[in-house]
């Protein structure tokens, strides 16, 4: 072992000791080293010091098959420069930190540490078992600006199993294709849960004809929250072009408080809602329309939501709000795969969730130049099995 204390370095070599006799991986057959060729691992730091581990690792030639390769070591894997420990460290690292900031810490390049990473990652995935998969939630998040999105496929665990880029139907397709590579099968799928894109839609029909499609309550709800804040914008606009400036002044910046859940306000806040509702007769029908919408989930069967939710569409059509025309042609043109919930009790807010998480990650990243590091980030974060 040497010791060089000018640039605080520790470099330790190892040696065999007497005549070794080796095994091919390929065929099993027993294999003798014939000339050693000169290697370098950079190892985890030994008291605060940069550590290199050196060894003249044997290359033989298999008798057998004919094959010429480099021996093995315990310590490190093949083609790698760093010891297994040491990309140990950095795997742990990268979960929590970005890839150059784990690189500053270490002393590598960012561009290394992703090979480490896609190869770790890449390595975890192969295991994937996908034969009991029966269901799965899709939905989009963004990867870079200007409407640039990656799929993102999760289990009933909510275990992130596949990642692709784009977002329409051959996104879908690609997942499929993954499924019945990792022991899965279509026919298999049963109940998926998705956003109301058309092309995820559209791509589950094709792949997936079997299976019950479900609208969740969160996006329905988030269709119906635009609703209520067109309402808020159409009344303050009709307030302010009529002179009506110190009533329009009171209803701007209220939409937080429309948009929030009635259980989810302050008494404060919820005499500010009474007041805007009382007022503003627009906004209270919208307003109880989204509290009527929202209790269709609370009933015992499908029979009864079914009823429910018919009623609520005579009776939105009947208003003539103009705010209501895009919720009444999502419930109208999706009313079964909305009422699809009380067989599946799927819900997508935990992708919404998850997608928050990743989006963190990104942020913290400034951003990925290839989404290809994103998908890998994914894995690593939410496969469960990295």
């Amino acid at each position: 072992m040497n010791i060089d204390d000018t640039e605080t370095r520790v470099d330790i070599r190892i040696r065999s000791k007497g005549k070794v006799e080796h095994i091919c991986p390929d065929c099993g057959c027993s294999c003798e080293g014939y000339d050693k060729r000169e290697r370098t691992w950079q190892h985890m730091d030994f008291f605060d010091m940069e550590c290199h581990l050196h060894c003249a690792v044997p290359r033989m030639e298999c008798p057998k098959c004919g094959k010429v390769m480099l021996v093995d070591v315990p310590w490190a894997q093949e083609n790698s420069g760093f010891t297994l420990l040491f990309e140990a460290k950095g795997v742990e690292l990268m979960k929590e930190m970005p890839v150059n900031a784990t690189g500053r810490y270490l002393g590598v390049t960012d561009k290394r540490l992703w090979r480490v990473l896609d190869k770790h990652v890449e390595e975890r995935m192969k295991h994937q078992d996908l034969s009991e998969l029966d269901r799965f939630y899709v939905d989009e998040t963004s990867c870079r600006r200007g409407h640039r999105y990656v799929s993102i496929f999760v289990d009933e665990d909510y275990n992130i199993i596949f990642v692709t880029n784009g977002n329409d139907t051959s996104s879908v397709a690609r997942f499929r294709e993954h499924l019945e590579a990792h022991g899965g099968k279509a026919s298999n799928v049963k109940f998926i849960c998705c956003d109301m894109g058309k092309g995820f839609l559209s791509g589950i029909k094709n792949e997936f004809p079997g299976a019950v499609v479900t609208y969740d309550r969160y996006h329905v709800i988030q269709h119906m929250s635009l609703a209520v804040d067109r309402a808020r914008r159409h009344e303050w606009n009709v307030l302010r072009e009529g002179g009506r400036l110190k009533d329009a002044t009171k209803l701007k910046g209220q939409r937080f408080f429309l948009l929030r859940n009635v259980e989810n306000l302050s008494p404060s806040q919820k005499e500010r809602v009474d007041w805007i509702l009382e007022s503003h007769k627009e906004i209270g029908i919208v307003y109880g329309l989204k509290e009527s919408l929202r209790d269709t989930w609370d009933y015992d069967s499908g029979y009864d939501a079914a009823n429910h939710l018919l009623d609520w569409l005579i009776t939105a059509e009947r208003t003539g709000i103009s705010a209501l025309r895009d919720i009444i042609k999502v419930v109208d043109n999706h009313f079964s795969e909305i009422l699809n919930w009380f067989r599946s009790k799927m819900n997508n807010g935990v992708m919404e969730g998850m997608n928050s998480v990743i989006q963190a990650v990104k942020r913290r990243a400034r951003g990925y130049r290839d989404w290809r590091n994103l998908r890998t980030m994914c894995y690593l974060r939410g496969s469960g099995l990295c």
